[in-house]
């Protein structure tokens, strides 16, 4: 049985802590805490494309903010301030927090995704998958002409 859940991820540039705003950032007092905190808040907006929301009708608060990621609240209180001056979070009509530069970030993608990915790239380096149609049943998928272990993989995708 495949496992058909979406998982989200963070795609971070080699140099994202070497920016201008994150060497501030973790510059200041608490910094590397803050730089922590706003990783997790990163990490909690993904499912809902940016915006802290505890469900779908109720916005994150300091508090809950702090619940989750295990900071306390002062800490969580003063980085939002800081993250709001430097214009990496904002606050919608709603009171909700919004991570400004998370879709720059987001990345995401299914097991089955990621499995076939897999496969595509090993099959590929092994010049047994012709080029182009990577989602197209390759011929020698059919099991009188295939290998057993190719064969296992294509007769789950075809």
């Amino acid at each position: 049985m495949s496992d058909n859940r979406k998982y989200y991820y963070l795609k971070l540039k080699e140099n994202f802590y070497n920016s201008e705003t994150m060497v501030i950032l973790e510059s200041v007092q608490d910094g590397l805490m803050y730089s922590n905190l706003l990783l997790k808040m990163y990490l909690m907006s993904l499912k809902s494309g940016g915006i802290l929301m505890l469900n779908d009708h109720l916005p994150h608060t300091p508090q809950t903010i702090a619940t989750f990621t295990r900071h306390q609240v002062g800490t969580v209180e003063r980085a939002l301030k800081v993250f709001l001056e430097f214009g990496l979070v904002e606050i919608l009509t709603d009171g909700a927090y919004y991570m400004a530069d998370i879709q720059l970030l987001i990345g995401q993608s299914s097991t089955e995704g990621e499995r076939k990915k897999k496969e595509r790239m090993r099959l590929k380096r092994q010049k047994l998958l012709p080029s182009g149609g990577a989602d197209i049943c390759p011929p020698y998928s059919r099991g009188d002409i295939c290998p057993p272990e190719i064969r296992d993989i294509f007769a789950m995708n075809c």
